[in-house]
């Protein structure tokens, strides 16, 4: 990792720190979920970078990939249990964070769990170990009345790309791939009272460029135009100006197609609780050779 390079993951990082305790200023019950995630989005811009993905807001059962739509109506209740995934980049550097509230209380002691487990995996993070090393490690710190989702993982992280081909699973998956000094990831352990399994619902107003073939339909090519500004990274409809009915048309044959990627909402299968807590490193990438956790005071 040269100087530049750092330093863009460290400006994101900064960023992303303020996103955090914004996305807890906004996040109080009968708030509606768009206003949330477009308030902690405006906050992003307004620091001069960009969003590096839609806000996810994913509630309860929910794990990942839900994020508000054009014309959202759902509200946050007070027992709900909100997982804030966010993410900034800068010349395409990523920040990726996330934090789990629940205005209520009631799951409080879940929630401590999963940041306490969070705070050991960063302990343990070094150059040398294996993925199956750090997953065994992670899987180990955690009380038995829960499970790690084991099918979702944290991630490297590379330049306008938010999974960069290796996953950082929190259960030991048997890799033998060696973390290394200078590598940028996202650590992010994913708890449950559920079965520890999660599966596709619904889509989630999360999309992806896939490929830039040629596409027919002039709505179709100038929404394909729009979407490249985004340099292959996730985006929502509600960042394009005045989406209509033209555009969610266009939008979903481009989808039909296979020309963009529509995420899905991952759910736990048993419809357990799922409390999420994550962190950006950059592993040994200080000059003393500790770690730099770019989302983290």
């Amino acid at each position: 990792m040269n100087e530049e390079e750092r330093e863009n993951y460290i400006r994101a990082g900064e960023v992303i720190q303020k996103a955090r305790k914004h996305a807890r200023e906004l996040a109080t019950p009968g708030t509606n979920l768009k206003d949330i995630a477009e308030g902690i989005e405006a906050g992003i811009r307004e620091e001069g970078l960009e969003p590096a993905f839609p806000v996810n807001l994913s509630i309860n059962e929910e794990a990942a990939h839900y994020s508000p739509g054009v014309t959202e109506d759902r509200v946050l209740d007070e027992d709900d249990v909100l997982k804030i995934d966010i993410g900034a980049h800068s010349e395409g550097y990523i920040a990726d964070t996330a934090l789990t509230v629940n205005p209520s209380g009631s799951k409080d002691e879940m929630i401590e769990v999963v940041e306490e487990v969070l705070e050991e995996a960063l302990e343990y993070l070094e150059p040398g170990i294996t993925v199956a090393e750090f997953g065994a490690f992670v899987q180990k710190q955690i009380p038995d009345e829960y499970s790690a989702i084991r099918n979702l993982t944290g991630h490297y992280l590379g330049k306008y790309t938010q999974h960069a081909g290796v996953s950082i699973p929190n259960v030991d998956n048997g890799s033998d791939h060696v973390i290394q000094e200078g590598d940028a990831v996202a650590i992010e352990p994913f708890l449950t009272d559920g079965s520890g399994k999660i599966k596709n619902g619904k889509q989630g107003n999360i999309y992806k460029l896939e490929t830039d073939r040629n596409v027919r339909g002039r709505h179709e090519r100038k929404l394909i135009g729009e979407i490249k500004e985004f340099q292959s990274l996730p985006f929502s409809s509600r960042w394009f100006d005045d989406f209509g009915a033209r555009q969610k048309m266009a939008l979903n044959k481009l989808v039909q197609a296979d020309v963009v990627h529509s995420y899905p909402v991952l759910k736990e299968v048993e419809e357990g609780t799922v409390v999420q807590a994550e962190h950006t490193v950059l592993v040994g990438a200080e000059d003393d050779g500790e770690n730099i956790v770019t989302t983290r005071r």
